[in-house]
């Protein structure tokens, strides 16, 4: 035997000890027939499944609410102000853009105030 040989005979053999089909998995999945068989009964939302610090999104979520609605009141405030104030310095396009504020910081301030809402009848369906 030459040295050529012996190495095709190593290489063939190594080469059918390692690549061997692999086991079955256990236990054996359970199929339904259809080719989708996922079961989405087992995916739902766990707030006890973030840990122990499930409180500070809680937090911090009602803090951007806040913040929101803080920010909604004070565009409100600004467009009452440029609105009353516009047509007194002869400025009726500013007026016009206060007019446009207020209803723009109204809806945005009903939307925010009511994000909480939202997302609980989203979150019942």
């Amino acid at each position: 035997m030459t040295l050529t040989t012996i190495g095709y005979d190593v290489a063939a053999r190594l080469h059918t000890a390692v690549l061997q089909a692999p086991a079955d998995p256990t236990p054996t999945p359970k199929s339904t027939g259809t080719p989708f068989d996922f079961d989405w009964n087992q995916i739902h939302p766990d707030p006890g499944a973030v840990g122990p610090k499930a409180g500070l999104f809680y937090e911090m979520a009602n803090a951007l609410l806040f913040i929101g609605v803080i920010a909604a009141l004070s565009g409100l405030v600004a467009g009452a102000i440029a609105f009353g104030v516009g047509p007194i310095f002869g400025a009726h396009i500013i007026s016009d853009r206060g007019k446009s504020m207020m209803w723009k910081a109204g809806l945005v301030a009903v939307i925010v105030g009511s994000a909480t809402s939202i997302v609980a009848w989203l979150l019942s369906k």
